[in-house]
């Protein structure tokens, strides 16, 4: 029988629980979007996604780039988290006040006489704001005890997602499914409140100090720009692609996306659960540090090959299945577009080493260098090439975010010899 240590044990527990999280949201993102997207078909569908993708750039005003700050804060000085949790929350809903505003204008000022995708935005975005109580998760986060978030949050997916099949079945408006997934956000504040409290903690105890949250701001601005450039990237396809082309190429790029899109929850609860435990390695070993560093991009690589090839194989199949013959074209997309995901497991991997190492900075300069590639390379290529170009664009941009600007820096050499590690000797990957 295997022996695992205490710390080992409340890990796997964490990851299970997140994992039981994401299964539930991976139902829910293929079943019922793929109900969704065949109800409202490509045009509507891409009117859908542009809104959600146009909302979805000014997301990092919303959380300003606080978790993995405010998880480290607490881990060090447990003792404040009131202060911190509060300080954070005053931030956090601000930026989402500041993210519905610059949505909503910049929506009117992009598409003046659209008066639907308007509304669109307008309810997207408001999602933003009850997000601000996801300062909540981080504190069972830094407790490795995410299953009371689970809780909340899961209850609320299920009921709003109950809701939009039955919405579907009325044959209800376009505006109802994203006043539906704003009010899940809502729902899931309500929910986290409530476990908070009753693992003994209040809200009203929170305090906002001026100084904490001034510290906050001055570690995390860098990031909250670079989450800018970085969701702009992942969202910039969509809305170049329904500038220059139209909403049905809109509607076939997201839904190829939306099959691939779920997969980020694995990179994610693996960070979640092994954030805590490298950030505390740094503090007694650094050659322990690098080399749980380089494990870790071993497995995400690992895990990324055994997902991405067999959905790219099979890409076509998949789509039909989902969506019908009406997106068949998703299919072709999808097999390219699949690859995007190696990006997204090994840039959730690299955010621990920026995080502990204190590199936002550094991360701000990947990030704007890699939108500056995107956007430059959608202009030309969507063009040049129609959709695929944008796909092109998609992998040029975080190249650079993710790999070439770590190679190129001295700060981060050595995590770029890390990854490189990861992908080339992913055969040596061992638990530890």
């Amino acid at each position: 029988m295997v022996n695992f240590s205490p710390t080992l044990k409340k890990i796997l527990s964490n990851l299970t629980w997140l994992s039981v999280d994401r299964v539930v949201r991976l139902f829910g993102a293929v079943v019922v979007n793929a109900m969704l997207v065949r109800y409202l078909g490509p045009e509507k569908n891409g009117i859908y996604s542009f809104a959600l993708a146009f909302v979805g750039m000014f997301a990092p005003l919303a959380t300003l780039g606080l978790d993995a700050i405010v998880i480290r804060d607490i881990i060090r000085v447990p003792e404040r988290k009131n202060e911190i949790l509060g300080s954070a929350f005053g931030l956090r809903l601000t930026g989402a006040l500041s993210a519905f505003i610059f949505a909503v204008i910049g929506i009117y000022l992009t598409r003046p006489d659209d008066r639907l995708t308007q509304l669109l935005v307008l309810l997207s975005a408001s999602a933003t704001i009850f997000q601000a109580f996801d300062v909540i998760d981080y504190w069972f986060q830094s407790q490795v005890l995410s299953k009371y978030t689970v809780y909340a949050r899961n209850i609320a997916f299920i009921l709003l997602n109950a809701a939009k099949i039955i919405f579907i079945f009325a044959n209800a408006e376009l505006y109802i499914f994203v006043l539906l997934s704003s009010l899940e956000f809502l729902v899931a504040a309500c929910g986290l409140v409530v476990v908070y409290q009753q693992n003994g903690f209040s809200v009203l105890q929170w305090r906002f100090r001026f100084d904490f949250a001034t510290s906050l701001l001055t570690n995390s601005w860098p990031i909250i720009i670079s989450d800018l450039a970085v969701f702009a990237q992942i969202r910039i396809d969509q809305v170049m692609i329904g500038q220059f082309l139209s909403n049905t190429d809109v509607g076939y790029y997201a839904a190829a996306q939306k099959v691939s899109e779920p997969l980020n929850f694995i990179p994610m609860i693996i960070m979640s659960s092994v954030f805590p435990v490298i950030v505390k390695t740094k503090e007694w070993s650094e050659e322990e540090y690098n080399n749980r560093m380089t494990n870790l991009y071993r497995l995400m690589f690992i895990i990324c090959m055994l997902i991405c090839i067999p959905l790219a194989v099979f890409s076509s199949q998949i789509v039909h299945i989902l969506y019908g013959k009406a997106f068949a074209f998703s299919g072709t997309l999808l097999s390219l577009l699949i690859w995007s995901r190696f990006y997204t497991f090994f840039g959730t991997a690299r955010s621990i080493f920026i995080s502990t190492e204190n590199l936002f900075k550094h991360a701000l300069i990947c990030s704007v260098s890699g939108i500056i590639v995107s956007v430059t390379a959608n202009y030309f290529l969507l063009q040049a090439v129609g959709i695929y170009g944008s796909i092109i664009a998609t992998h040029l941009g975080f190249l650079t975010t993710i790999f070439i600007i770590d190679g190129i820096s001295k700060r981060t050499r050595v995590n770029f010899k890390s990854m490189i590690l990861g992908i080339t000797t992913f055969y040596k990957f061992k638990i530890s």
